[in-house]
């Protein structure tokens, strides 16, 4: 007899601890996993993470500090650095020094309250990660800060390089040079030959919900104001000045293919054709397409 109460007895022990942790792991649940924070610019740090397939968080809220963020009592202690929809997979911070960061991403469950369990590595980042310095050279910086200054004194961010190629923009379209049309032919061939119809507007899946802020919100908007509404001469305006200043790789790629297809739209092949190029590295099948359309419906101006 005593032996069986002492087995009922450990038996009941081991279905409550069988409970208190399924129970955990309840509390746990929604948790992002494989949380990665990277520098992407100057200003910018990106952070990405997985969800579960099941998620059911309402929203995701984000904690920043200086040291590694390990504990419910320093997540107390902190000031969510954003509140966002509980579906998202990435963020972009915005970040004014070098200072090295460290992220935590939390989930509030069906009833709004937080999930606080913090673990490094799988919802808090294990190394802190800072934005990258510029190389400083004095003659450079000297002729970079003349370059900077417009006349009223007010100053503006340096262009991406590959900029130069959007100068003429405004101008008339005028006959292509034989090289252009050379590296466009030989980008496409292969693809099936356009039927002179223009193609539908292409949207990547990054730009299909609005993110939390930094380069790809802006964007977005742009987007959202104009391109979607098939604004295309907007669209240009906007997504020249919006390319005039430094972005994040990702993004200036995207922004980059979206000009090229409302210059498209707006018949001015010439200077869409220049941009279809420049991003074909990044996606050649993509711009395999819109390459050949763009030459199937350019006719060169009469003289």
């Amino acid at each position: 007899m005593a032996g069986e109460k002492k087995r009922n007895i450990l038996l009941a022990l081991f279905v409550a601890f069988f409970s208190l942790q399924l129970s955990a792991q309840d509390a746990m649940r929604p948790i992002i996993r494989q949380l990665t924070a990277e520098s992407v610019s100057q200003t910018h740090i990106e952070l990405r993470w997985k969800l579960p397939k099941d998620v059911t968080a309402t929203a995701l809220v984000i904690y920043r500090d200086t040291q590694p963020i390990a504990t419910k009592a320093q997540i107390e202690s902190l000031a969510p650095l954003a509140e966002i929809r509980g579906n998202a997979n990435y963020y972009i911070d915005t970040v004014k020094n070098y200072k090295a960061y460290y992220y935590a991403v939390l989930a509030k469950d069906a009833n709004a309250k937080l999930c606080d369990i913090v673990l490094p590595s799988i919802n808090a980042t294990a190394a802190g990660v800072q934005v990258e310095r510029p190389v400083r050279n004095e003659i450079a910086d000297k002729e970079l800060e003349e370059e900077k200054l417009y006349a009223d004194g007010q100053k503006r961010e340096v262009p991406l390089p590959y900029l130069n190629m959007l100068t003429d923009l405004h101008k008339k379209p005028n006959q292509l040079k034989a090289e252009v049309m050379q590296a466009g032919k030989e980008l496409a061939q292969g693809h099936e030959k356009a039927t002179h119809e223009k193609l539908s507007p292409h949207i990547f899946d990054e730009d299909m919900l609005s993110p939390a802020g930094g380069d790809a919100y802006y964007l977005f908007e742009i987007l959202k104001t104009s391109f979607i509404k098939r604004d295309y001469a907007a669209s240009v305006t906007s997504l020249q000045t919006f390319l005039g200043v430094n972005r994040s790789e990702a993004v200036t790629f995207r922004a980059a293919f979206y000009l090229g297809e409302a210059l498209y739209y707006c018949g001015r092949y010439r200077q869409a054709l220049m941009m279809f190029l420049y991003v074909e590295e990044e996606a050649p099948a993509l711009a395999k397409k819109w390459i050949q359309s763009t030459l199937d419906l350019y006719e060169p101006p009469t003289t």
